[in-house]
């Protein structure tokens, strides 16, 4: 599928040029880069995904999904009216950030991807260049509530860009079904193109391979099945769980190191390696590489990525994003939304195994009844600097690795929270020492039974003033998932809506309605299933009016239109545009035209006359004070584009019916003829313009050739005339001529009609007497005629022909009598 889409490539101001490392960047310099970058060049604020692809002349281009756009605060907090879109790109050139690439306008900007439909959206995968055409794959979603985590995945395409422009060029949905989101990232070796993919099942989510001959994805793919490669994507296997919806894999070495955020546990804050010796896999590990410090102010870390086209020599490159689930957060302070990068050095040390403590002993895991696991096992005696490290498995969700929860306990004991009922675990210890950490210890094996929490309390809902209400309730021990439900009490609303699934024990709710009164309640997401709702809470939104809208700009247009255009203020808000025509009078402001959009084009307007214009906003809780004005002349320029394809569509008595093509079908145009038989050597303009690509020429001299032409017009005038056509009206011959004798010398004639509004002469001749053809003087409106004082016993021949009361058209066949 092919799509047209305007891309918009705006440049920053003002970014410093920090110093490229050798061979590479530092980790910090880019997240200084990127903060710096959202900061100041008031284009693009924050966005998550983060990969990234080289090009051929040697720019880096950043790809992110969901993108906040525009200036920040000066307080670092970004403007609620921030457009917000769910994918986009930034240019970087040598060591700086230069553009901001997506779709729309400026004014108003759209995904640089574009959804298929309204409720759908597209998100990265990865990129790469393929000859002269940037490929990237992205995959279809459809928003399932308003939370950031409700989301289903529908499909896998391929979008592709000319290089380089960057013009988008298509999408092309690919034939990959809806289990696996592929393109979690991208791998060239061996002559193939990697494709890693991630499917989610439930709160687990597994990696994925495939790959395609050479480096073009629009090739044939083959799935790995963890035996054999097929081509059928349904039999592709899982090769590792506790991906990241996006992570990197890169080949050092003789080995291939995949980096992701760790998912084996929820909400997890640590990035982790698996190596294999080949692309499919079996992967070792877990390497731990780093424990993200954001989670411990409440946020979420996820979708760790490899940039190996800027990393240091002997260091893997490695960026992750950061967010919150409730957007006030992210709105209040712009650095969450927006890239870390951390490197690390790869291969990771080994410790000698002599110099490494033994591993615990006599390991047990007991069921307890509130949902946890109890562990137990035999002190080491090494040294006095002694540490233990608890690890599980989730056998029944299908983990693959073992992954490390809580903190370094110094006591040979452990509780191992957060299971969920009726599923297998495996744990295992290890002990950590002065030079390292054990091996671990022999596996124990348990059966979680966990009831279902109970429902949250202290709920309470405060109103904001933007529509928005904030929701709060108390924290429930071994919870991390809590269900959000609206109900609009106002409107009669019975059952409560889902509003999202959040962590954390607060969520804000935005866009509801100016003085309608919601209800809230919450369930508590455990892993013995679903909480009892929460008591309900009600709160009443207020809606303040918007404030005026700024950078309020007109631009006459060559067509006499006044193009406006001003700063958006965000979703709920349609604006109401004022004008008055200054030249013609008008001392106030008309009735308004309405828009949805921050912007509006000014039509029928009066060539030369200069207009005022100014905008208001308006949302549910009315509309908010009228813009400064703007003034602008309406300036027409004759049209430059010349209608084609002129043709004769209909010819018919005294009219010619003519169509052509034009680059403006509804617009208006000025058709011209000329008579050749009467010699005239300059065309006549039609006293009235038509609107449209059709019009009907009329009253013209039948049997005369005529020529015409077509310009398109304006205000300002025509312009230059179409390609000339040529047609002959004619007048209709009559058919059905009879004739019939009265036996008193005379002949009834009868016909049928020829048409509308014409006249008739009839002629005759007295073909005995070898007379000539002679035209009865007077004409005859209706289909018949009596012929009289005809000679009897003579044959006469009768024919008739069509009038218009100018021109006579050529006669019908004759028919004969002999007068009695």
């Amino acid at each position: 599928m092919l799509y047209a889409a305007a891309l918009l490539v705006t440049l920053a101001a003002g970014v410093p040029r920090p110093a490229q490392a050798t061979g590479g960047m530092s980790a910090d310099r880019l997240t200084a880069l990127f903060e710096h970058y959202g900061d100041t060049s008031g284009r693009w604020s924050g966005g998550d995904r983060t990969t990234s692809v080289r090009l051929p002349d040697g720019r880096l281009l950043w790809l992110f999904s969901d993108t906040f756009l525009g200036p920040v605060n000066p307080d670092r907090s970004r403007p609620r009216s921030a457009a917000f879109i769910n994918n986009s790109a930034v240019v970087q050139h040598g060591d700086e950030l230069r553009e901001t690439v997506h779709g729309g306008s400026a004014e108003e900007p759209a995904s640089l991807v574009p959804p298929p439909a309204a409720d759908q959206f597209h998100w990265i995968g990865d990129a790469q260049v393929a000859g002269d055409t940037l490929q990237v794959l992205v995959n279809r979603y459809r928003r399932t509530g308003s939370g950031p985590l409700d989301h289903a995945l529908l499909g896998t395409a391929l979008a592709t860009f000319t290089l380089p422009e960057l013009t988008p060029t298509g999408i092309r949905p690919l034939p990959l079904g809806k289990r696996i989101s592929w393109g979690s990232t991208l791998l060239r070796d061996g002559g193939y193109t990697w494709v890693y993919g991630t499917e989610a099942f439930g709160q687990t989510k597994f990696a994925h391979v495939a790959r395609v001959a050479g480096d073009d994805l629009a090739g044939r793919w083959e799935f790995w099945t963890g035996t054999d490669w097929v081509a059928d994507a349904d039999r592709s296997a899982r090769i590792l769980s506790g991906v990241g919806t996006s992570y990197g894999v890169q080949r050092v070495g003789g080995r291939y190191v995949l980096v992701t955020h760790e998912n084996n546990l929820v909400f997890s804050a640590d990035l982790v390696a698996y190596s294999a010796a080949a692309p499919t896999g079996p992967f070792e590990g877990p390497d731990y590489l780093h424990r993200a410090p954001e989670t411990e102010a409440g946020h979420l870390v996820y979708d760790a990525d490899l940039h190996p086209d800027l990393a240091r020599p002997g260091k893997l490159l490695i960026s992750y994003n950061v967010n919150n689930v409730d957007d006030a957060v992210t709105y209040a302070d712009a650095n969450v939304y927006r890239p870390r990068f951390i490197e690390v050095d790869w291969p990771r040390p080994r410790p000698d195994r002599a110099d490494v403590p033994p591993a615990p002993a006599a390991l047990t895991a007991d069921a307890r009844g509130a949902g946890n696991a109890e562990l137990r096992w035999r002190p080491v005696i090494a040294d006095d600097d002694l540490r233990y490290l608890v690890h599980r498995r989730d056998v029944t969700a299908g983990h693959t690795h073992f992954v490390r929860i809580g903190e370094p306990t110094a006591e040979p004991r452990w509780s191992a929270d957060f299971l969920v009922n009726g599923h297998e675990y495996e744990f295992r210890v290890t002990t950590v020492g002065r030079r390292g950490e054990s091996p671990p210890s022999p596996v124990a094996r348990m059966t979680a039974t966990v009831p279902p929490p109970p429902p949250p309390g202290g709920l309470r809902a405060e109103a904001g003033r933007a529509g928005d209400v904030t929701v709060r309730w108390n924290p429930l021990p071994f919870v991390q998932l809590f269900r959000l439900y609206q109900r609009d009490v106002t409107s009669g609303q019975r059952e409560p809506a889902l509003i999202g699934t959040f962590t954390g024990t607060s969520a804000t709710v935005a866009s509801l309605w100016h003085a309608r009164t919601y209800e809230f309640t919450v369930v508590a997401v455990g892993g013995g299933g679903d909480s009892p709702p929460s008591a309900p809470v009600r709160a009443t939104a207020f809606v303040t009016p918007p404030a005026a809208p700024t950078r309020l700009t007109a631009y006459p247009e060559a067509d006499g239109d006044i193009r406006l255009t001003w700063a958006g203020l965000g979703p709920g808000v349609s604006y109401r545009v004022y004008r008055r025509d200054i030249t013609a009078g008008q001392t106030s402001l008309g009735s308004p035209s309405l828009d949805t959009q921050a912007s509006h084009r000014a039509r029928y307007l009066e060539h030369g006359h200069e207009y005022e214009f100014a905008v208001s906003a308006v949302n549910s809780g009315g509309e908010g004070p009228i813009s400064p004005p703007v003034r602008a002349h309406a300036r027409f320029t004759a049209p430059r584009v010349v209608p084609t394809g002129l043709r004769v569509k209909q010819v018919g008595a005294g009219r010619v019916v003519l169509t052509w093509r034009s680059a403006n079908p509804g617009g208006w145009h000025r058709v011209y003829r000329r008579d050749l038989t009467a010699r005239e050597r300059e065309f006549t303009e039609e006293e009235v313009a038509v609107q449209g690509n059709e019009a009907a020429v009329l009253r013209l001299r039948n049997g005369h050739e005529y020529e015409f032409a077509v310009a398109a017009v304006n205000q300002a005038g025509p312009g230059r005339l179409s390609r000339t056509v040529r047609a002959t009206p004619r007048l209709p011959t009559p058919v059905g001529l009879v004739v019939t004798g009265s036996g008193t010398g005379e002949a009834r004639l009868s016909w049928a009609s020829a048409g509308p509004g014409l006249g008739y002469r009839v002629q005759l001749r007295d073909a005995t007497a070898g007379g000539a053809w002679r035209t009865d003087p007077y004409p005859v409106a209706g289909t018949d005629f009596t012929a009289v004082l005809l000679a009897r016993g003579h044959r006469y021949e009768f024919r008739v022909a069509a009038t218009d009361g100018v021109d006579t058209g050529a006669p019908s066949a004759a028919v004969s009598l002999v007068v009695s």
